[in-house]
């Protein structure tokens, strides 16, 4: 009875919520209508997630009063916030700040929830109306630059039932407010034999067609949170597999809610799609209670529709799969997607081959940019990716080294299934170092890392574990982990916040320099830029360093010793 009657309540105070968001005095403080229509609807998503996680969970693992009263407090620090916003006019970054302690204000009694043993599918809500929540704020808080607008344009020809993937300067400069140059459309176009294609394959285009035909950039950012939402659930199944069900909860959360995926999974990018592959077929194949090879070599073979970056799974999970059989089967349905990946690009691109769109779209790009695609210097791309204060994940996302603390106790305990997800890992850090654009390119930090971040994830819990134990108790482990966890939680408000500092490019110090503004010290300083910008940019890098190797490898020696 209390549930129902909760039920009732919250749609009534949601609908409540709904007027006065929508209210003239509430509006017309707002930069604008588009942005106090973004704030609004986050602001409902959000809400309407919040209580239907709330309700479950009295009904699943609290009691129905406990939630009733966590859902009115939760509504309670919404008014209030709504409340100081109602004062006066409000900038935007201001109201992202809003968004984004709403979107906590709301999950976060739903989350702790799942900590506290709520079922599995409980995770799909928290995270959907998380990422849904902020993807209705994307598209007024930062515009969709990079591969983004490639894919949207892709889209639209698509919803006009057109393969030529020719430019329109038009619709590119309604998006973006510039138009396009010429560089744009050697990174976009391939010029095919059977016309222009873009050089990243259809998949994309497909995937946000639905949301764009509906609702335009809203509409393909929604998309999007579903994909992200579904990674998220699939990351929380695959710990839950693999540890304790508190640590996999707390580990969720951090995967969830923290850098890298908290931003991809809003933003137009192929990442979390890739991220959500490799977690369905690594738990279908590994770690599920009925494993099924067969599903886990047709997931990882999806992957050939996206981009290389994704495929590098194929390499390295592939193996071990027709080494655990049954090989037959495995080969059999890994096989029959990559035939239709195959035959698909023959048909749209002349070239029977995976990722055909790169080879003519990687060549026609290096002729503009007078740069290679691909240089032999790991030994710059590879602490870049790690440790650039800006661009590499110690910058914005140093949660994830607390994996070095798990790594070895991992691998003592459960071999069998996590040195396949450590070594797709290592891998991929290694192939991505080959890139010139290590970085991602004009996008969100952490790009690159996001597809295999479920698979690293386990680690962390792991790590987490670690810090956790007696044997480990001292300062020096859990000052680290605080340290990193607090760093990364700052950098995922912030960036969620305002996400167009999240897009950095060699010349901007957008991250740290924001950092610096709000915590009146420069936390990120004595990590090293890897950005060529002065004829001896090498000696402060490799010397900045030092001391981040030091505590990563004090981080990895101290977690060998956890059993």
């Amino acid at each position: 009875m209390i549930s129902v009657a909760h039920a009732v309540l919250a749609a009534a105070i949601w609908a409540l919520l709904w007027r006065g968001v929508t209210r003239q005095t509430f509006v017309g403080h707002a930069p604008d209508l588009q942005i106090a229509s973004a704030l609004a609807i986050a602001v409902l998503v959000a809400a309407a997630a919040g209580s239907v996680a709330l309700v479950a969970s009295g009904r699943t693992v609290w009691t129905p009063s406990r939630a009733l009263a966590l859902d009115v407090a939760s509504y309670a620090a919404v008014a209030w916030a709504l409340g100081v916003l109602e004062l006066g006019p409000w900038p935007r970054d201001l109201g992202g700040v809003f968004v984004v302690a709403i979107v906590v204000a709301r999950l976060a009694p739903g989350a702790y929830a799942i900590v506290e043993g709520a079922p599995s599918w409980l995770a799909l809500v928290v995270a959907l109306g998380a990422y849904g929540a902020l993807a209705s704020w994307l598209p007024v808080a930062s515009a969709p630059f990079g591969d983004q607008i490639d894919y949207l344009l892709d889209a639209d020809r698509l919803r006009h039932g057109s393969l030529d993937a020719t430019l329109d300067p038009a619709l590119f400069t309604r998006i973006l407010g510039v138009p396009p140059s010429p560089t744009d459309a050697a990174t976009h176009v391939a010029n095919t034999a059977l016309g222009p294609r873009p050089i990243q394959g259809y998949a994309m285009g497909l995937l946000l067609l639905p949301g764009w035909a509906l609702a335009g950039r809203l509409g393909a950012g929604i998309v999007m949170a579903v994909v992200g939402a579904l990674a998220s659930w699939q990351t929380l199944l695959l710990l839950r597999d693999l540890v304790a069900r508190r640590i996999a909860a707390w580990t969720w959360i951090a995967a969830t809610a923290l850098l890298p995926a908290s931003l991809l999974a809003t933003h137009l990018y192929p990442n979390v799609v890739g991220a959500l592959l490799v977690a369905a077929a690594f738990r279908a194949g590994f770690t599920a209670p009925a494993r099924r090879p067969a599903l886990a070599a047709a997931l990882l073979a999806l992957t050939l529709f996206l981009n290389p970056r994704d495929g590098l799974a194929v390499l390295t999970l592939g193996p071990f799969l027709l080494l655990r059989g049954p090989r037959r089967r495995v080969l059999v349905a890994g096989a029959a997607v990559a035939l239709v990946a195959v035959a698909v690009n023959g048909l749209l691109y002349g070239i029977p081959l995976p990722y055909a769109g790169y080879l003519f779209g990687t060549a026609e790009a290096q002729a503009i940019t007078r740069e290679p695609s691909i240089v032999p210097s790991f030994w710059i791309g590879l602490p870049a990716i790690l440790f650039d204060r800006d661009l590499g994940l110690a910058g914005s996302a140093p949660w994830l080294f607390v994996g070095l603390l798990g790594l070895g106790a991992a691998l003592r305990r459960d071999r069998d299934r996590l040195l396949p997800a450590a070594v797709t890992v290592g891998v991929g850090l290694a192939a991505l170092s080959f890139f010139r654009l290590w970085e991602g390119g004009y996008a969100p930090p952490g790009r690159y890392f996001v597809d295999v971040l479920p698979l690293w994830t386990p680690f962390v819990a792991y790590g987490l574990a670690a810090a956790l134990t007696k044997s480990l108790w001292d300062v020096a482990v859990r000052a680290f982990v605080v340290a990193a966890m607090g760093m990364s939680a700052f950098a995922a408000f912030v960036l969620n916040a305002a996400p167009a500092l999240a897009l950095n490019s060699a010349f901007d110090d957008k991250i740290r320099d924001v950092a610096a503004r709000i915590l009146g010290i420069d936390p990120l300083g004595w990590l090293p830029s890897f950005q060529p910008l002065t004829p001896a940019w090498y000696v402060g890098a490799y010397l900045a360093l030092v001391p981040a190797l030091a505590i990563v490898t004090a981080a990895t020696w101290r977690g060998l010793r956890y059993r």
